[in-house]
């Protein structure tokens, strides 16, 4: 049987908690910097944009929550196979590992996406 080693798998389950956990970080201070545009602008463009940004936000920061739970889910599985093979899992959990990494990378996209078009909204209102 062909197996992983599990310290690898675990120090890239950690990164990409450490990546989501950032990016949860700046979404709450972007949520922040939104309270205050709209306490000081009540055009109705910017009250849109801000609805906008909100539900951007909110869709995101719910998006990396499913992600962090499913990482945490797989660690559970991966920690259960490495106690019964002296810390290694077989090869078959690879694919499972492949997905989450695709995911991360697309979660990343999707945050830079949003924070530049979060940014350009900012640099207007300054």
């Amino acid at each position: 049987m062909q197996t992983l080693n599990v310290k690898n798998i675990d120090n890239k389950h950690s990164e990409w908690k450490n990546i989501l956990g950032f990016y949860k970080d700046e979404l709450n201070i972007f949520r922040e910097r939104l309270n205050e545009i709209a306490g000081k602008y009540t055009s109705k463009e910017v009250m849109q944009m801000v609805e906008h940004f909100q539900n951007q936000f909110l869709v995101q920061s719910e998006s990396i929550d499913t992600l962090q739970h499913d990482i945490n889910a797989h660690l559970n599985t991966i920690a259960k196979a490495a106690m019964l093979n002296a810390g290694h899992v077989a090869k078959d959990l690879e694919p499972a590992h492949t997905v989450l990494q695709e995911r991360v990378e697309r979660e990343t996209v999707i945050f830079k996406d949003i924070k530049v078009e979060f940014m350009k909204f900012l640099s207007k209102l300054m």
